[in-house]
């Protein structure tokens, strides 16, 4: 297959769905792409310079109008962004580019620290909700590649706080290093990888990237953003606009604190493997930006 007709659905491009979007027409070797968004969706409208993409309103849960939609624009490709609170629909889609015939590969939504082995580790949390579903593509033969990538850099301040009141708000010692990458960085090695290798490259079949741009501590947030720390109380949780904020900045903060926002991250062994970025050099030449590059 020649690499300027591979086609790509992606679904979602709210978040992280824009910043991979933005990769694709920009790759070297840019795919045919089509765009899948819900109804529901705020991010349904595209900006300006987005637009151009074919954009399908479609309802997750019909698999029958999905595969006909793979099927008709001979998609090679799925690359899901869907929203934690949506996750199961990617069972449908998963049956229906299956049932299509002409996907190859399924990126399954993660964008986030590693999931890989906690069903296994009996993690009570989405991490399962994700491990389990690359089973379930492995369990109907639909190869998949997963991409790991710490803490988006845009979402750093939000997670520490401050947004509520313009301080670094630590949850722990704030001592333990984490994976964070930019969002364009992100976008820009999603499509690199997914246009410029065979899609059926023991690097990309049933395999993990682990992305990192900058491995940091949140004490070195507050030195990098000029801002004073405040350390959050064990009985407290960090500063929010409404109580699920709150519960999930502190959830994440406590991830990192442990060790387990470093992509290099192992469930299974339940400690740093050392991998963390080790991905990045199959984006040859990029220089991956720092989280200074932006202030």
């Amino acid at each position: 297959m020649s690499f300027s007709t591979r086609s790509i659905a992606l679904v979602g491009v709210g978040g992280i769905g824009s910043h991979i979007l933005r990769g694709f027409l920009n790759a070297v070797h840019c795919p045919k792409l089509i765009v899948l968004t819900r109804a529901e969706s705020k991010s349904k409208h595209l900006s300006s310079n987005l637009s151009s993409v074919p954009t399908f309103t479609i309802d997750y849960t019909d698999d029958t109008t999905l595969a006909t939609l793979f099927r008709a624009h001979a998609i090679d490709v799925v690359v899901s962004t869907i929203s934690e609170s949506a996750l199961q629909a990617q069972y449908t889609l998963a049956d229906a580019a299956k049932a299509s015939g002409s996907v190859k590969l399924f990126v399954p939504s993660e964008w986030g620290i590693p999931t890989e082995g906690a069903k296994e580790a009996e993690i009570s949390n989405t991490d399962s909700i994700k491990d389990e579903f690359a089973e379930y593509l492995k369990s109907i033969d639909l190869p998949y590649t997963r991409f790991y990538t710490g803490y988006g850099f845009s979402y750093l301040p939000w997670l520490v706080g401050m947004d509520v009141d313009d301080k670094v708000h630590i949850v722990g010692r704030g001592e333990t290093e984490f994976s964070a990458t930019s969002e364009a960085d992100i976008g820009g090695f999603t499509a690199h990888l997914l246009t410029s290798l065979p899609l059926d490259s023991s690097l990309l079949v049933n395999n993990s990237m682990l992305l990192e741009g900058h491995r940091v501590t949140m004490r070195d947030l507050a030195r990098i953003y000029g801002k004073p720390i405040a350390f959050v109380p064990a009985t407290e949780q960090v500063p929010g606009n409404s109580k699920e904020e709150r519960e999930v900045k502190t959830w994440c903060q406590k991830e990192a604190e442990a060790g387990r926002a470093s992509t290099g991250w192992s469930h299974i062994t339940q400690k740093e493997e050392g991998g963390a970025g080790s991905t990045n050099k199959l984006w040859h030449g990029h220089v991956w930006q720092r989280l200074e590059d932006l202030q």
